[in-house]
């Protein structure tokens, strides 16, 4: 492991600031934390339009953030995406940079999504808002300008919700999901974890261990959840019938093993699926819009959205 200069000085830039370790603060300590993130991330980028709507979701409405980059030859995909955030922090705000930055480059039409968070709504509220969320913009694709197709995409929580959302989909037959994007997803829960990136990464590295496993607890109602696949679609027994995936993973995050090892079992289930590693990086690299494994990431994704959907 070495970790990216860039990496190395977020973490210094953070141990200036007496920054706390993530599980030894309250839930808004952490929001606010969270939030704080914004002030290491580049310019917003200008896009041709942002929209402000709502979709309905299981407890009520959901606010969603929609952005339509520059007309340009060729499809034009609707993505949806989910915030991070252990479920219970991260929001449209966090992610507006980076989601500027991915509609222009990639082209395609980006909803935002804001889904309940724990602890104050539990497994499986979040997961079926997300739901929820896809099905409702699905069938508002056109009114936002999207013409080709549906990709579903999440970072940490958020490719957790994707990841969730991907099974929900194949088994209540629809809304049709032509490609999921998982960005450092969380897939099963950190206490026994069995892979080495948990060990390796368990400390010192922003995400840590310790925080994982207060994430989990806060948003799973009990230990029985963690047996449902819409919980921790790592332990689904049937990986079978699910769309096309693409995974992207940060070396110095304890949450690498789990994600990678998720693509070899897509894989052996005849889902098409790349998977990328970024070198040196941290678990919040997409969250950082001027730092290389953001930069790449995006390019990586736009890749992806070309190959699915054609240039």
């Amino acid at each position: 492991m070495s970790l990216h200069p860039e990496s190395a000085a977020f973490l210094d830039r953070l141990a200036d600031q007496h920054m706390p370790p993530l599980e030894q603060v309250g839930v808004l300590r952490v929001r606010e934390l969270m939030s704080g993130l914004q002030q290491a991330q580049g310019p917003a980028e200008v896009v041709d339009s942002v929209i402000e709507t709502h979709v309905p979701g299981p407890a009520g409405l959901l606010p969603v953030r929609v952005y339509q980059p520059a007309m340009r030859p060729g499809p034009r995909p609707l993505l949806v995406f989910f915030h991070g955030g252990g479920w219970i922090a991260g929001d449209v705000e966090l992610l507006d940079r980076p989601l500027r930055s991915l509609a222009n480059a990639s082209g395609a039409v980006v909803a935002s999504v804001a889904y309940r968070r724990a602890p104050e709504t539990r497994f499986p509220g979040p997961v079926e808002d997300a739901y929820a969320a896809i099905a409702a913009l699905a069938d508002r694709s056109e009114e936002f300008g999207a013409d080709e197709g549906l990709a579903v995409a999440g970072e940490s929580a958020g490719g957790n919700l994707a990841a969730a959302t991907g099974l929900m989909a194949r088994d209540r037959g629809g809304p049709h999901i032509d490609l999921l994007v998982l960005i450092c997803p969380s897939l099963a829960p950190a206490d026994g974890s069995p892979f080495a990136s948990y060990d390796q990464y368990a400390s010192g590295f922003l995400n840590t261990r310790a925080a994982m496993a207060r994430f989990w607890d806060l948003y799973l109602p009990g230990p029985s959840a963690a047996t449902s696949p819409y919980a921790c679609p790592l332990r689904a027994e049937d990986h079978s019938g699910l769309p096309a995936t693409l995974i992207l993973t940060a070396e110095c995050d304890p949450l690498r093993d789990e994600a990678e090892e998720y693509g070899r079992r897509l894989r052996a289930a005849g889902v098409p699926v790349a998977t990328r590693r970024y070198d040196g990086a941290l678990h919040v690299f997409f969250l950082l819009t001027e730092f290389t494994a953001a930069r790449q990431a995006r390019n990586d994704i736009t890749r992806a959205l070309h190959a699915h959907f054609g240039a």
